[in-house]
């Protein structure tokens, strides 16, 4: 699937195609590759051995294709250095060596290129072909601005240099590790996308804010959003199954922008409809905004008002029990947040917290255990055990 790559803070987008092509959104020629074994030449597009991921989620592709007996690997990420670049990083897993052709020359790179390429092949004007050996690897990189041939410094970061840099600065929402990983993916997806500037909807200014992604009217944007969940919610007699998430998140948004006024507003307005009754959560994952707010729905439910959040609204899903999850920096509401995590005792979840905010926050166990309750502002406690569980341990 072809996804938008880019620099945070920078202009330049490109697109990875489900090959590994790039094509830069600003009019400049594409660039695909293709690899030459020992007996012929390999072109991604035309393939069945082609596997391709992004790693964690965020803006960083892995395509392979099979040659010989082993893999070619083409990494693709975006760096700030000299004004913003594209590096491709290829890899060779097998036991031979292969040469790499490139459909552009115009390209930095740590290798220098050769000068007879291998024949049986047709590449356009402009093509670069370097030599890469067994188990070694070689990078190349497209400058955003004035693209140029050259020598790539070799401390330009790697692919998971970038990648923890996305995890940190999509972590600044909140983290979770849950045991159904594509759920945590689709999240990071989401998040890495929008600090891209990709798939921002009306809604999407409250999780901005949450990135620190901010600008002057931001404030406006998320009262705008909480507006026009309260007019669509106004005759309905069933809540979406969404909504507190939505009034909590955009609440806490306020907060995070000096605007204490605006969060209250929006407690005094849920309040208002907090005794109607909610859909269910979907079973099946929401896309986009939605499985942030699903993801986050699950393991906490924060008070729009103020004063309570409850763990585990909805219970344990019978496909963790006995895995550990946590999640930090979840809001809780619109002052304070709290991350915790689970892990198991025999058929009993136990769960550690630590709530960053001011103290007094009533926190309860939810489904998972609705006799429990806490103010502490941190500690441990032995929930109780879901009772099919219990019931299957007996046995």
């Amino acid at each position: 699937m072809s996804r938008v790559i880019g620099n945070r803070g920078g202009t330049w987008r490109g697109t990875v195609t489900e090959h590994g092509t790039l094509i830069p959104t600003d009019g400049g020629a594409e660039l695909a590759w293709h690899v030459a074994g020992d007996d012929r030449w390999y072109s991604p597009a035309s393939e069945p051995t082609l596997r391709q991921k992004w790693y964690a989620g965020f803006p960083v592709s892995e395509t392979r294709i099979r040659v010989g007996n082993g893999d070619i690997v083409q990494r693709m990420y975006c760096v700030a250095d000299r004004g913003g670049m594209t590096v491709i990083e290829f890899e060779n897993e097998s036991t031979l060596p292969v040469a790499v052709a490139v459909t552009r020359s115009d390209v930095l790179t740590t290798r220098a290129p050769v000068d007879n390429p291998p024949a049986g092949i047709d590449l356009p004007a402009g093509s670069m072909v370097i030599p890469l050996g067994h188990k070694s690897t070689a990078r190349i990189a497209l400058a955003h601005v004035n693209p140029s041939s050259g020598p790539l410094p070799d401390d330009v970061a790697n692919h998971q240099q970038v990648v923890r840099g996305w995890e940190i600065a999509c972590d600044l929402a909140s983290r979770i590790t849950m045991p159904d990983h594509s759920v945590v993916a689709g999240i990071a997806r989401v998040r890495s996308d929008l600090l891209l500037g990709v798939g921002v909807t009306e809604d999407a200014s409250i999780e901005l804010v949450r990135l620190a992604e901010t600008h002057r009217d931001s404030i406006i944007d998320v009262v705008e959003s909480v507006q026009r969940r309260v007019k669509a919610e106004k005759r309905a007699r069933i809540l979406q199954w969404d909504t507190s998430h939505l009034m909590a998140s955009a609440a806490r948004a306020c907060v995070l922008l000096d605007d204490e006024v605006a969060a209250r507003d929006i407690g005094s307005t849920w309040l208002r409809i907090a005794d109607r009754d909610v859909q269910e959560l979907p079973i099946e994952i929401p896309t986009g905004l939605g499985a942030i707010a699903w993801a986050e729905s699950l393991l906490a439910q924060a008070s729009p008002s103020g004063g309570q959040c409850v763990l585990l609204p909805h219970g344990i899903p019978e496909t963790w029990w006995g895995s550990a999850f946590e999640a930090h920096g979840i809001t809780a509401d619109p002052y304070r947040t709290i991350s915790f995590a689970v892990r198991w005792h025999g058929p009993r979840p136990a769960v550690l917290w630590e709530i960053t905010g001011a103290a007094g926050l009533l926190i309860t166990g939810g489904a998972a255990d609705p006799s429990w309750h806490t103010t502490d502002a941190s500690g441990e406690a032995l929930l109780a055990a879901p009772v099919s569980a219990l019931l299957s341990n007996d046995q």
